[in-house]
């Protein structure tokens, strides 16, 4: 009999504690926080390396808006995924070890 490493430890603990509040309270959280992070790269990047705001303007604002809110989701949509499958992958492997 093994006991549950450390590391996968510490990873369903974390997991747990994200999952006590709502999937979608989980969603909203996160995706706001990827937004405005990604908001902000998107801006930096294009004034540091292009001429964008000279000739997007005004508009460029609501395109980097809408670009960094989905891609922020898909990040957000599969980093739960990921955490899930890895969840359930530690939880079997501990009770076929306990069986």
């Amino acid at each position: 009999m093994e006991i549950m490493k450390p590391n996968d430890r510490r990873f369903v603990e974390y997991w747990q504690d994200q999952k006590k509040g709502s999937r979608a309270g989980y969603y909203l959280t996160y995706t706001l926080g990827w937004s405005i992070v990604g908001f902000f790269v998107l801006f930096f990047f294009s004034k540091l390396f292009t001429n964008l705001w000279e000739t997007g303007g005004e508009s460029l604002v609501y395109i980097f808006a809408i670009i960094s809110i989905v891609s922020a989701f898909i990040i957000t949509h599969f980093t739960y995924r990921r955490n899930e499958k890895r969840l359930h992958r530690i939880v079997e492997k501990h009770q076929e070890e306990l069986n």
